[in-house]
């Protein structure tokens, strides 16, 4: 078993093992957590093979969370970086957690994936065309694609925020409505309706728009 040190989580060399060749972590009883229990305290008492266990068993988990909220696998390779080494910083410092490490890492992992993705999400969907193409659910005509995105971003703009919210999260970051459902205090049925309404609204903006400009 290849143990990495707390030395590579915060270097080039974290990727001692392919997270996405791992299939997906959840926290359940196939993890001994007895051991993670034993492993952490050693970890406190500044024990870094401990730690390196530590990051063996949940860097595969770390790495799909945050992949599955950025969408990007080079991000998520930074954000499990990031996490570890806050985690690891916490821990040398006598803080960070003193039980539950998957679930600790998890929703660190987690914080700091969201906060990258609400922050690159208001550039990616001004800039992206293809953002846009999912918005109208249509080829963009590459010969006009700036002018194009340029009237999406208008129609867009016109919708309340919560048809904004949910059309960016259906359409681009691709969630599904029982993904959403719990997020938004909806059932994934609501959701659903919610988002095929301000598609409609969308479509409908647009087509006015391109109706004025012709």
């Amino acid at each position: 078993m290849l143990v990495i040190p707390p030395s590579k989580v915060c270097g080039d060399c974290r990727r001692g093992r392919d997270p996405a060749a791992t299939s997906f972590f959840v926290m359940s009883d196939e993890w001994d957590h007895q051991e993670f229990a034993i492993l952490l305290d050693r970890a406190h008492d500044g024990d870094d093979h401990a730690f390196g266990l530590l990051y063996e068993r949940t860097a595969p988990m770390a790495h799909r969370a945050a992949q599955h909220i950025v969408r990007d696998r080079h991000a998520a390779d930074d954000l499990v970086q990031e996490t570890f080494c806050l985690v690891l910083n916490a821990v040398r410092a006598g803080r960070g957690p003193r039980s539950s490490f998957p679930g600790y890492v998890l929703s660190t992992v987690k914080r700091l994936a969201y906060r990258h993705s609400s922050a690159r999400g208001r550039v990616v969907a001004i800039q992206d065309p293809a953002a846009w193409d999912a918005l109208l659910g249509r080829p963009l005509d590459g010969s006009g694609a700036a002018g194009d995105a340029s009237r999406v971003a208008t129609a867009l703009a016109s919708l309340p925020a919560r048809w904004r919210h949910v059309l960016w999260l259906v359409d681009v970051e691709r969630y599904s409505p029982a993904e959403l459902g719990s997020r938004m205090s909806m059932t994934p049925n609501a959701v659903s309706s919610l988002a095929a309404r301000a598609r409609k609204a969308l479509r409908a903006a647009y087509l006015e728009s391109t109706t004025a400009d012709a």
